[in-house]
């Protein structure tokens, strides 16, 4: 065992999750003894990144009640499970990866689990600033004067064989302007002590690399970071809520592209000659049959999109737990929406599935080699390997498989994003200097742009 010391709100977490074990029977009390000596093994030999190596044989030797069955207690009602399976569905701070069982014993892999509690909020205190991972407290003129210097924009996502793509993705962020803080985010920062927001609020603060002020501006050094499918985010200002990016970007001109995914999906409906649109109006419709808020209308409709259409009526996960939720944990209302959504997203599905068809059809005839049919770039020129080993399922005889669906998903969400990004990509192009930070669809902007034209994307200012 490493010598650390558990805090004392990580083993108040732990205690928290042992008490899912029912019951007071000297069986029952083993077992929440083995789990709580389990979680605190997670905790204790976790390497640098999180991440605890379990071997069978660990689990065997030393936890081996976890492997039977317990009765457990889940939303208030008893379920009898098995908690290695169970627990990473219940707990966020619990994730588990399996390992591989190879014929070959220098290419098998260990199972790895990873126990990351959540600070809570009474714990951090009431101090005015204060670093929340390492507790030092400072005014932010002090952090202000700190001449960090920022790192190199991350794009490791892009492979080593795709260098003249990393080398065009560096040049074009240049055109980016350095990022802009105003003096009103510190106000508002200090209105919202100990919220979590604060805890955002600070680690934003510490992405701002040379910060300098400039009359009601802090400017800084961005330090972007590359995502799936060819998104940049600025980390001074990814994370914030809504409220507090308000604040950040006083003065600012706010720029979202309007009905963003559905405009893309659209783009490549057209593209590949699908005889089907996505209507904005849909959101509308939802709203108006269930009585949602847009904001959930639009989050069930993405959520539909981005699984090729497959709408499921149920309401233990996913989607369809939200909507319950939604509709005031009324199991009735929810299912009922949930089966005409179905039904209404049919012709959705149908589209959707012919247009990945289409995508993979043609991909394969301007393929060069076979060797090439699994790589499929997008607007942007980034490669999205299919045969990742994220999309690798076992089958019931152990051999490794790719799970269609998942490739599919993230095909579909690839060529989105592409589109989406390549959009952007040009805004900078024509507006160099005048964009000053970058949030998902969207940027802030130090003037008025000018706009591509495009038959279904546009850009919408907002407030």
């Amino acid at each position: 065992m490493n010598n650390r010391k558990i805090p004392k709100w990580t083993y108040d977490r732990i205690q928290e999750i042992c008490n899912m074990v029912v019951d007071n029977g000297q069986m029952q009390i083993n077992r929440r003894q083995c789990l709580r000596r389990f979680l605190t093994h997670i905790w204790l030999e976790s390497e640098e990144n999180g991440w605890t190596i379990i071997t069978k044989r660990t689990i065997r030797t030393d936890f081996n009640a976890l492997g039977r069955r317990w009765w457990i207690l889940v939303k208030g009602k008893r379920m009898n499970a098995y908690p290695l399976k169970i627990l990473p569905k219940l707990i966020p701070e619990l994730e588990f990866h399996a390992g591989k069982a190879a014929k070959d014993s220098k290419k098998r892999k260990s199972d790895r689990w990873l126990f990351d509690p959540k600070r809570p909020i009474d714990d951090i205190g009431q101090l005015l600033l204060a670093d929340v991972d390492t507790g030092e407290t400072f005014d932010v003129w002090t952090l202000l004067k700190k001449t960090g210097k920022a790192p190199q924009h991350n794009v490791d996502l892009i492979p080593k064989s795709q260098y003249e793509l990393k080398k065009r993705e560096k040049q074009w962020l240049k055109g980016v302007s350095r990022g802009r803080m105003h003096m009103r985010f510190i106000e508002q920062l200090k209105e919202h002590i100990p919220m979590p927001y604060y805890k955002q609020g600070i680690r934003s603060l510490n992405h701002l690399y040379n910060a300098k002020a400039e009359g009601d501006y802090v400017t800084y050094d961005h330090t972007y970071k590359l995502t799936f499918g060819g998104r940049f985010y600025d980390k001074a200002y990814q994370n914030l809520p809504g409220d507090l990016k308000t604040a950040f970007r006083t003065g600012l001109l706010n720029y979202d592209i309007a009905g963003c995914s559905l405009a893309c999906l659209n783009t490549l409906f057209a593209r590949y000659d699908i005889d089907y649109r996505v209507d904005s109006a849909l959101y509308q419709t939802i709203m108006e049959k269930s009585g949602l808020e847009r904001k959930q209308s639009k989050l069930l409709v993405l959520a539909t999109i981005y699984k090729i259409g497959k709408v499921t009526v149920g309401i233990q996960n996913g989607i369809g737990e939200d909507v319950y939720h939604w509709l005031g944990n009324n199991e009735a209302e929810a299912k009922k929406l949930l089966t005409w959504w179905k039904q209404q997203a049919k012709p959705l599905r149908i589209a959707l599935g012919r247009l990945v068809r289409r995508i993979k059809r043609q991909h394969r005839k301007n393929c060069a080699s076979p060797r090439q049919y699994n790589l499929y770039p997008n607007d942007i020129g980034l490669v999205l390997n299919l045969k990742q080993e994220k999309y690798e399922r076992k089958d019931d005889n152990g051999s490794i498989t790719y799970s269609k669906f998942a490739q599919n998903k993230g095909l579909l969400t690839h060529m989105v994003t592409g589109i989406e990004q390549a959009y952007i990509r040009e805004v900078i192009r024509l507006n160099p200097g005048k964009i000053c930070m970058l949030d998902h669809d969207g940027f802030a902007a130090i003037d008025e742009i000018i706009q591509p034209e495009h038959e279904f994307i546009r850009l919408e200012l907002k407030t």
